[in-house]
């Protein structure tokens, strides 16, 4: 049954319950899925850039030995970006999705970032220590 009293099927002028027109602006699905593409392969390409600061950056104990003792804090650097680049997609890139795609914001891209911080990381882990420890070594 209708509320205007015409059949019209909308809600009459002076509604209180009505939301005004043109308050919600129109969702474009093909600019959102472009947007989430971007948002894949800048993650690809941070999941490669925290795989070679967690092989450049090897927080070790023992000043003699270049590489990381202590792995756990070269996934912490991938977490802290991998966390970093959702703030930059709901942020810097204003990507405004609906309530029931709120998740896409953290998966998108996901399996991409792993595998490339791990394919860099093991690959200039094992450069590193096929070269005779041509990496350079800091000490934190």
């Amino acid at each position: 049954m209708s509320t205007n009293p015409k059949g019209g099927g909308g809600p009459r002028h002076g509604d209180p319950n009505a939301p005004p027109p043109g308050s919600e602006p129109p969702f474009d699905r093909a600019f959102v899925r472009h947007q989430l593409q971007i948002l894949a392969w800048i993650r690809v390409g941070l999941g490669a850039l925290s795989g070679f600061i967690a092989g450049l950056l090897p927080f070790n104990t023992n000043p003699g030995f270049s590489f990381s003792s202590n792995s756990y804090v070269d996934i912490y650097i991938a977490v802290f970006i991998y966390i970093a680049s959702y703030y930059l997609a709901k942020y810097g890139m204003g990507i405004h999705l609906p309530y029931k795609d709120r998740n896409k914001l953290i998966t998108q891209g996901i399996g991409g970032f792993i595998m490339m911080f791990l394919f860099i990381w093991f690959l200039y882990s094992t450069y590193c220590f096929s070269v005779h420890y041509s990496c350079p070594s800091f000490v934190f």
